[in-house]
Protein backbone atom coordinates (compact mmCIF):
# COMPACT_ATOMS: atom_id res chain seq x y z
CA UNK A 1 0.00 0.00 0.00
CA UNK A 2 1.29 3.45 -0.93
CA UNK A 3 0.17 6.44 1.16
CA UNK A 4 0.86 9.95 -0.11
CA UNK A 5 0.03 13.02 1.95
CA UNK A 6 0.28 16.67 0.94
CA UNK A 7 0.05 19.18 3.77
CA UNK A 8 -0.29 22.95 3.89
CA UNK A 9 -2.17 23.68 0.67
CA UNK A 10 -2.24 27.34 1.73
CA UNK A 11 1.52 27.47 1.07
CA UNK A 12 1.00 26.91 -2.68
CA UNK A 13 1.68 30.14 -4.54
CA UNK A 14 -0.14 31.35 -7.66
CA UNK A 15 2.95 30.47 -9.68
CA UNK A 16 3.05 26.93 -8.26
CA UNK A 17 -0.64 26.43 -8.96
CA UNK A 18 -0.11 27.60 -12.54
CA UNK A 19 2.76 25.10 -12.92
CA UNK A 20 0.62 22.32 -11.43
CA UNK A 21 -2.18 23.05 -13.88
CA UNK A 22 0.22 22.49 -16.77
CA UNK A 23 0.91 18.98 -15.46
CA UNK A 24 -2.77 18.01 -15.59
CA UNK A 25 -4.67 16.57 -18.55
CA UNK A 26 -7.23 18.93 -20.06
CA UNK A 27 -10.25 17.20 -18.43
CA UNK A 28 -8.74 17.49 -14.94
CA UNK A 29 -7.68 21.09 -15.55
CA UNK A 30 -11.28 21.94 -16.46
CA UNK A 31 -12.49 20.26 -13.28
CA UNK A 32 -9.99 22.21 -11.18
CA UNK A 33 -11.09 25.50 -12.73
CA UNK A 34 -14.76 24.76 -12.00
CA UNK A 35 -14.02 25.46 -8.34
CA UNK A 36 -14.73 29.00 -7.28
CA UNK A 37 -12.20 29.23 -4.45
CA UNK A 38 -8.46 29.04 -4.95
CA UNK A 39 -7.92 26.60 -2.05
CA UNK A 40 -10.34 24.12 -3.66
CA UNK A 41 -8.46 24.43 -6.93
CA UNK A 42 -5.17 23.66 -5.18
CA UNK A 43 -6.68 20.62 -3.43
CA UNK A 44 -8.20 19.21 -6.61
CA UNK A 45 -4.94 19.66 -8.57
CA UNK A 46 -2.76 18.19 -5.81
CA UNK A 47 -5.01 15.13 -5.36
CA UNK A 48 -4.55 14.17 -9.01
CA UNK A 49 -0.82 14.91 -8.93
CA UNK A 50 -0.34 12.74 -5.82
CA UNK A 51 -2.06 9.86 -7.62
CA UNK A 52 0.10 10.42 -10.67
CA UNK A 53 3.26 10.48 -8.52
CA UNK A 54 2.29 7.32 -6.64
CA UNK A 55 1.49 5.38 -9.81
CA UNK A 56 4.81 6.39 -11.32
CA UNK A 57 6.82 5.48 -8.19
CA UNK A 58 5.09 2.19 -7.42
CA UNK A 59 4.22 0.86 -10.87
CA UNK A 60 6.27 2.85 -13.36
CA UNK A 61 3.06 4.23 -14.90
CA UNK A 62 3.94 7.53 -16.56
CA UNK A 63 0.78 8.27 -18.53
CA UNK A 64 -1.99 10.39 -17.04
CA UNK A 65 -4.46 8.32 -14.99
CA UNK A 66 -7.87 8.05 -16.66
CA UNK A 67 -10.88 7.53 -14.41
CA UNK A 68 -14.02 5.50 -14.84
CA UNK A 69 -16.70 5.48 -12.18
CA UNK A 70 -18.59 2.75 -10.34
CA UNK A 71 -22.32 2.64 -9.66
CA UNK A 72 -22.16 5.15 -6.78
CA UNK A 73 -19.46 7.33 -8.29
CA UNK A 74 -16.33 5.68 -6.89
CA UNK A 75 -13.48 6.30 -9.35
CA UNK A 76 -11.21 3.56 -10.63
CA UNK A 77 -8.47 3.26 -13.24
CA UNK A 78 -10.11 1.82 -16.35
CA UNK A 79 -6.80 0.80 -17.97
CA UNK A 80 -5.24 -0.71 -14.79
CA UNK A 81 -7.92 -2.98 -13.24
CA UNK A 82 -5.53 -4.51 -10.67
CA UNK A 83 -4.62 -1.16 -9.09
CA UNK A 84 -7.00 0.58 -6.70
CA UNK A 85 -6.87 4.09 -5.30
CA UNK A 86 -8.79 6.56 -3.21
CA UNK A 87 -8.44 10.30 -2.74
CA UNK A 88 -9.58 12.66 -0.01
CA UNK A 89 -8.91 16.25 0.91
CA UNK A 90 -9.79 18.82 3.53
CA UNK A 91 -8.76 22.43 4.00
CA UNK A 92 -5.42 21.41 5.49
CA UNK A 93 -4.32 18.51 3.34
CA UNK A 94 -4.71 15.94 0.58
CA UNK A 95 -4.50 12.17 0.99
CA UNK A 96 -3.95 9.60 -1.75
CA UNK A 97 -3.85 5.83 -1.14
CA UNK A 98 -2.91 3.29 -3.81
CA UNK A 99 -3.17 -0.47 -3.29
CA UNK A 100 -3.69 -3.80 -5.02
CA UNK A 101 -7.09 -4.28 -3.36
CA UNK A 102 -10.10 -2.05 -2.75
CA UNK A 103 -9.31 0.84 -0.44
CA UNK A 104 -11.08 3.87 1.03
CA UNK A 105 -9.65 6.89 2.81
CA UNK A 106 -10.72 10.13 4.44
CA UNK A 107 -8.85 13.12 5.84
CA UNK A 108 -10.49 15.75 8.04
CA UNK A 109 -9.48 18.69 10.16
CA UNK A 110 -10.35 18.36 13.85
CA UNK A 111 -13.10 20.94 14.49
CA UNK A 112 -12.36 23.79 16.88
CA UNK A 113 -15.85 23.42 18.34
CA UNK A 114 -17.94 20.29 18.72
CA UNK A 115 -21.64 20.16 19.59
CA UNK A 116 -24.45 17.60 19.54
CA UNK A 117 -25.63 18.73 16.11
CA UNK A 118 -22.28 17.80 14.56
CA UNK A 119 -22.52 14.39 16.23
CA UNK A 120 -25.80 13.63 14.40
CA UNK A 121 -23.95 11.03 12.31
CA UNK A 122 -23.17 9.01 15.46
CA UNK A 123 -25.11 6.41 17.41
CA UNK A 124 -25.88 6.93 21.09
CA UNK A 125 -23.03 4.57 22.04
CA UNK A 126 -20.64 6.48 19.80
CA UNK A 127 -21.74 9.79 21.32
CA UNK A 128 -21.01 8.44 24.80
CA UNK A 129 -17.58 7.37 23.58
CA UNK A 130 -16.94 10.83 22.09
CA UNK A 131 -18.07 12.85 25.10
CA UNK A 132 -16.13 10.65 27.55
CA UNK A 133 -12.86 10.98 25.58
CA UNK A 134 -10.10 13.28 26.78
CA UNK A 135 -10.40 15.19 23.47
CA UNK A 136 -14.00 14.85 22.21
CA UNK A 137 -13.36 16.76 18.95
CA UNK A 138 -10.44 14.49 18.02
CA UNK A 139 -12.45 11.36 18.94
CA UNK A 140 -15.36 12.55 16.80
CA UNK A 141 -13.00 13.18 13.87
CA UNK A 142 -11.46 9.72 14.21
CA UNK A 143 -14.91 8.14 14.15
CA UNK A 144 -16.13 10.29 11.26
CA UNK A 145 -13.09 9.50 9.11
CA UNK A 146 -13.54 5.78 9.86
CA UNK A 147 -17.14 5.90 8.62
CA UNK A 148 -16.28 7.94 5.55
CA UNK A 149 -13.29 5.72 4.67
CA UNK A 150 -15.42 2.59 5.09
CA UNK A 151 -18.15 3.92 2.80
CA UNK A 152 -15.56 4.89 0.21
CA UNK A 153 -13.94 1.45 0.52
CA UNK A 154 -17.26 -0.28 -0.18
CA UNK A 155 -18.23 2.27 -2.84
CA UNK A 156 -21.56 2.97 -1.10
CA UNK A 157 -21.10 6.70 -0.55
CA UNK A 158 -22.75 8.68 2.24
CA UNK A 159 -26.08 7.25 3.35
CA UNK A 160 -28.87 7.98 5.83
CA UNK A 161 -27.89 5.16 8.17
CA UNK A 162 -24.62 6.77 9.29
CA UNK A 163 -25.51 6.77 13.01
CA UNK A 164 -26.02 2.99 13.07
CA UNK A 165 -23.51 2.13 10.31
CA UNK A 166 -20.97 0.27 12.44
CA UNK A 167 -23.62 -1.37 14.60
CA UNK A 168 -25.29 -2.87 11.52
CA UNK A 169 -22.07 -3.90 9.74
CA UNK A 170 -19.83 -6.92 10.18
CA UNK A 171 -16.35 -5.42 10.49
CA UNK A 172 -14.58 -8.73 11.21
CA UNK A 173 -12.46 -8.61 8.05
CA UNK A 174 -12.07 -4.83 7.89
CA UNK A 175 -8.87 -2.96 8.72
CA UNK A 176 -8.83 0.69 9.85
CA UNK A 177 -5.59 2.63 10.06
CA UNK A 178 -6.22 5.88 11.89
CA UNK A 179 -3.54 8.53 12.23
CA UNK A 180 -3.63 11.95 13.83
CA UNK A 181 -1.21 14.49 12.40
CA UNK A 182 0.39 17.18 14.55
CA UNK A 183 -1.45 19.98 12.79
CA UNK A 184 -4.92 18.97 13.91
CA UNK A 185 -5.71 16.61 11.04
CA UNK A 186 -6.91 13.00 11.24
CA UNK A 187 -6.89 10.50 8.44
CA UNK A 188 -8.17 6.95 8.16
CA UNK A 189 -7.47 4.24 5.59
CA UNK A 190 -9.88 1.32 5.27
CA UNK A 191 -9.30 -1.97 3.47
CA UNK A 192 -9.76 -5.70 3.89
CA UNK A 193 -7.86 -7.70 6.50
CA UNK A 194 -7.87 -10.78 4.29
CA UNK A 195 -4.74 -9.76 2.38
CA UNK A 196 -3.06 -8.54 5.60
CA UNK A 197 -3.46 -12.00 7.15
CA UNK A 198 -1.65 -13.64 4.23
CA UNK A 199 1.44 -11.40 4.47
Amino acid sequence: MKILLFEEPESVSEEQLARDLLLLPAWRRRRVMEYRFRTDRVLCAKAYLLLKEGLCREYGIREDPVFSYGENGKPYLWDHPGIYFNLSHCRRGVLCVIDEQEVGCDIEEIPAFLDDALCGCCSEAEKRRIWSASDPAAEFTRLWTMKEAYLKYTGQGISDDLPELFEQTDLTDISFRVKEEKKGVVYTICNSLRRDRQE
